[in-house]
């Protein structure tokens, strides 16, 4: 019953990304959940996927495509907290994946160069500070709030 749930979720996550965002969304969802699939089918874990849907719902609303960033990073850093604590390398591969999937999506829509640079910068900053705040601070409550962090702070990195 448990993996059918996991499965039934990144469905939702997945069919949500790709109508309310588009295929761009969609792609970066589908490798935050084969990122999750291999780091275990652990439901609890894709529960700190969950809050990329208020990011999805803010964008569709408002019609601000920049919100894509943030989306990302939370996907990102929620990939990251899905691999063990003792497997960090794979987590940092996993949120790396997911951080490579929405740089590819924006290489597709054109951003420019001086677009794509700040974006990989504060991707780097925002994952290295997801990183040090997950080996660093106690466990309990990690795979909530830590992924909401790093996308607000990418919201933040959206004005420079």
């Amino acid at each position: 019953m448990r993996v059918a749930a996991f499965i039934l979720v990144e469905f939702a996550i997945l069919a949500v990304a790709h109508v309310c965002g588009g295929p761009a969304w969609a792609a970066v969802a589908a490798v935050a959940c084969v990122a999750h699939v291999v780091a275990g089918l652990e439901p609890a874990a894709l529960l700190a996927a969950l809050p990329a849907v208020g990011w999805l719902a803010a964008s569709r609303f408002t019609g601000n495509r920049e919100l894509f960033f943030p989306y990302s990073m939370l996907l990102a850093t929620s990939a990251l907290l899905a691999v063990p604590a003792a497997r960090s390398l794979a987590g940092i591969a996993a949120a790396g994946g997911v951080i490579a999937a929405f740089l590819a999506a924006r290489v597709v829509q054109q951003a420019t160069g001086r677009v794509l640079a700040v974006e990989i910068a504060a991707a780097a900053v925002v994952l290295a500070a997801a990183v040090a705040a997950r080996a660093f601070l106690p466990s309990l409550g990690l795979r909530w709030w830590l992924p909401v962090t790093a996308s607000l702070a990418a919201y933040a990195c959206l004005a420079l």
